[in-house]
This record gives C-alpha cells, structure tokens and sequence, in this order.
C-alpha cells in the first residue's frame, strides 16, 4: 500500500522501522515518561507553585485495583487539568495505601507537598473518613489544602436518592443480578459464556456498569 500510495523509495523508508512488541513498547514508554515530565515541570512552574489534585481508585476487568490521580494547576495564564500518574494498589485499597502511593511519587518528582491547595475525592471512607481518610492525612501534612467531595459523585448520589419507585425497584432488581454474576468468577465465565452462546454482547455492557451501580449500593447502606 506504501509502494502505491508514496513510491518504492518511501516503501523501503517504511520497511526499515522497527516494528516488533519491545520497540513499541519502549517508544510507548518513553512518550508517556515526556508527558510525564512535561505536566511535572508545568506544575514545579505554576503560579505561586500551587496546585490541585483529584483522584480516584477503580478496579479494571482484570480485577486490579489502579489509583488515578489528575492534577489541577495554572499555567501560562490558563487553568489545565492534566492526568498525573496511574498505580496499582496490589493489596489493600486504604488511605495509608493511597497516600503511599502519592507521597512517593511526588517524592520522586521532588513536587511539594506543601503547594497543594486542594483535594477532590469521592465519598468512599477511604477518601473521606473523619479519622484516617485520605483528606484528613494529606491535611496533616499539607496544612493549605481544601478538601472537596467530587461534583459528579454528589450528584450521582442525589439522583439515586430521588428515582421514582417504579425506577428504584428496577435498578435493585438489576443491582442484585449484577451482584450475583460479578460475586463469583464461576458465575462471571458462566454469563460470559451463554452471552457468547447467544450471539450477545451484554457481558460487556456488565462490566461497564459495574461502578454505577455501587454507588447505588452504598447510598442504599447508608
């Protein structure tokens, strides 16, 4: 296609790249470690060096748990919201854990802790617990930050609060049969294997709504 497209000259430009699983690999890795340095570098420079995080732990259809932190900073005038850094927690998913992870790599990156101003989390009790959450620790350390429970999350809260009874009953019926598929990894392959039986793509669309429908779970707990 090259050699139509552009000519035999360029098709043999194209031949000698390479092309195997590690190049792509290290290429992939070494761009992401510019971007990386990069958005750190923006943040070292931001006025007055303050700056803002928000994070979040979510667990993948691999069933690993990753912590996702994005940072929020001023820059050339301009307000940016850029993602910082992605981690697995490959144990427990406490406030020790993620404060762990976060200290350590702005540590690394030699980023002050002491510049934070603010900090955006979901209401988990890892997040949000008056005695040894997240925001209660990084206060400890970080005398200027300001804690906030994210908007989204507020909202997804209210709206589940408020459904009509009719919608309720539904999406408890629905959260009970995605709990008793997703609570098993034998009901988990069975479900898959009789959506493929059926020609059905639904077990993806399970796993997509997995963390919606926690959410729902908890305000029912709570």
């Amino acid at each position: 296609m090259v050699e139509i497209v552009l000519g035999n000259e360029m098709k043999k430009k194209i031949a000698a790249v390479q092309l195997s699983n590690s190049t792509v690999q290290r290429r992939i890795s070494d761009m992401a470690t510019d971007i990386k340095d990069q958005v750190v570098q923006e943040i070292k420079s931001s006025a007055f060096g303050l700056f803002s995080i928000q994070l979040d732990e979510s667990t993948d259809v691999a069933s690993c748990s990753q912590l996702m932190v994005f940072a929020r900073y001023v820059h050339a005038g301009l307000f940016k919201e850029e993602f910082l850094f992605c981690s697995p927690l490959e144990l427990t998913t406490k406030a020790s854990d993620i404060l762990e992870k976060v200290s350590l790599f702005s540590d690394s990156e030699s980023i002050l802790c002491d510049n934070m101003c603010g900090c955006c989390t979901d209401e988990a009790p890892a997040m949000l617990g008056t005695k040894s959450g997240f925001q209660v620790c990084v206060k400890r350390r970080a005398l200027k930050v300001k804690g906030i429970h994210c908007m989204i999350h507020r909202q997804a809260l209210k709206a589940s609060k408020t459904l009509p009874a009719p919608f309720e009953k539904v999406l408890d019926q629905i959260i009970q049969i995605v709990n008793f598929v997703k609570g098993g990894v034998l009901n988990s392959r069975l479900f898959k294997q009789l959506c493929y039986d059926m020609d059905a793509t639904h077990h993806s669309l399970l796993f997509q709504k997995k963390r919606p429908l926690a959410v729902k779970r908890k305000c029912n707990s709570a």
